[in-house]
């Protein structure tokens, strides 16, 4: 007897409707956001945070939104690894850390690359809210918007007029991010 082709696909919508109505679409979310929000590299991103004074929480955060973990990643402007580090950042890193590891992609050099990094905006723009529209968009703009505007730092983030969507859209994900690996590090399941 040959099954129809629609078959198959009823029958896993079926299970899926049934699966989400017995265990909740929140417990759902919430499998689906651990699984997405991993916890590797705890004692290079322990390490670098330590140095840099970088919260962890907001560098798993800003791996898990620029690379999904993925040590390979390449963005279409060229950034590359854990952390997205673009060829200009890593060749004044190599100048100003010496970095003697030449491999952008190498775990380590790209986690402690893009930490100094974040830890160097942080403190230029003294606000963690502005130093993460950096890490996206490039300092210069995020100084521009100030200037114009844009960004008023007596309003909550979310009230800001960012001009680029990726980089509106980022910054929310980059904090939800980082309050989740708040909570887990808090509830003791990660150290």
């Amino acid at each position: 007897m040959k099954i129809k082709k629609w078959v198959i696909p009823l029958f896993a919508v079926i299970f899926l409707v049934i699966f989400f109505k017995v265990a909740g679409f929140d417990e759902i979310k919430k499998i689906v956001y651990e699984y997405s929000h991993p916890v590797r590299y705890e004692n290079i991103v322990d390490k670098y945070s330590k140095l840099y004074n970088v919260d962890k929480e907001l560098i798993y955060a800003i791996i898990q939104n620029e690379s999904k973990f993925y040590t390979f990643a390449k963005s279409k402007t060229g950034s590359k690894g854990l952390m997205q580090v673009s060829d200009v950042t890593y060749e004044h890193a190599k100048n100003v850390i010496d970095i003697k590891r030449d491999d952008i992609y190498d775990k380590e050099t790209n986690i402690e690359v893009g930490v100094w990094y974040l830890s160097h905006l942080i403190s230029r723009f003294k606000n963690e809210k502005y130093a993460i529209l950096a890490y996206n968009a490039g300092p210069e703009n995020i100084s521009e918007w100030i200037n114009r505007g844009f960004l008023d730092v007596s309003k909550e983030y979310t009230s800001w007029n960012i001009p680029f969507i990726e980089t509106g859209m980022y910054i929310e994900k980059v904090i939800k991010s980082k309050e989740y690996y708040s909570k887990l590090f808090v509830s003791g399941k990660y150290k």
